[in-house]
């Protein structure tokens, strides 16, 4: 199996297929605690036209994984550089197409397509938002979210961040109890930096402005998904100026694969239409 080593020593997995193709290339990022055979669906009407470049982040998947957690690093910045490093390894050197599953491989493409607009011929956002979750303590805390929360979050978590925080600082803990052992910080220490992490959170969220995507993009939300809400995908076609919307009935967060004959004419369809 294909791995190449990235700044960090650490093995991560990729997959290159149909490398030999003068099509463009096609980029899959996965969402956290997933992988990039979540996408095997799409692959298998995609690798016959398209050269498929995909991998898994550190830590999930075929890839290493770290024995110790850093609790409140956020993987972002990693992720996007070892793809940049991936790249350049691969010697990919046209504009490529980007598809991102979840809040943190669509976010990882959203912001890749602001870095480098240059390079990027068209982004394709699968149950996807505004919000990033890249780090276990912001994922344990979203995961605690009602739904009716995550429906409204900026609305909702702005005005009541406090006493949401007070709700749901002791199930993270109970969530991290395993993952605490050896981690020599006071339960006050442990409270700052849960705290910091969510308002942290928070202000990047209300920082944050898709409308330099400049990119053809097509984003598609489910009906049914309770994690990233098709709130999420209409907010985002509202901001990415280039921007097709479909949400798709009987359809949740994972609808590349629940619905993957629908998903994936819309993705071709789209594509054509790019090529």
């Amino acid at each position: 199996m294909p791995y190449f080593k990235n700044r960090e020593g650490y093995n991560l997995f990729f997959d290159d297929i149909n490398s030999s193709t003068k099509n463009c290339a096609i980029i899959l990022l996965h969402g956290f605690a997933s992988s990039a055979s979540f996408f095997k669906e799409q692959i298998k009407v995609l690798k016959d036209y398209h050269r498929i470049i995909a991998f898994d982040a550190l830590g999930h998947g075929r890839s290493d994984h770290p024995k110790k957690i850093n609790l409140s690093k956020n993987l972002r910045d990693d992720i996007i550089r070892d793809l940049e490093d991936l790249l350049n390894y691969l010697d990919v050197k046209e504009p490529f197409g980007m598809i991102g599953h979840s809040l943190v491989g669509g976010m990882i493409a959203q912001l890749i397509c602001m870095k480098h607009p240059e390079k990027i011929k068209f982004l394709i956002l699968l149950n996807s938002g505004y919000i990033i979750i890249d780090n276990v303590i912001r994922n344990i805390f979203y995961n605690l979210l009602p739904y009716f929360i995550r429906m409204n979050f900026l609305d909702v978590v702005s005005n009541s961040v406090g006493e949401i925080l007070d709700k749901t600082i002791p199930y993270i803990l109970n969530a991290l109890s395993s993952t605490l052992n050896g981690i020599k910080l006071t339960k006050e220490e442990l409270y700052m930096k849960i705290e910091d992490q969510i308002f942290t959170m928070i202000n990047e969220i209300k920082a944050y402005d898709p409308s330099s995507i400049i990119c053809p993009t097509l984003i598609i939300g489910g009906r049914l998904d309770n994690f990233a809400p098709e709130a999420m995908s209409e907010e985002l076609h509202k901001n990415i100026p280039n921007s097709q919307l479909e949400i798709i009935d009987m359809a949740g967060h994972f609808a590349p694969v629940q619905r993957k004959e629908i998903i994936n004419e819309l993705i071709n369809n789209f594509i054509k239409k790019i090529d």
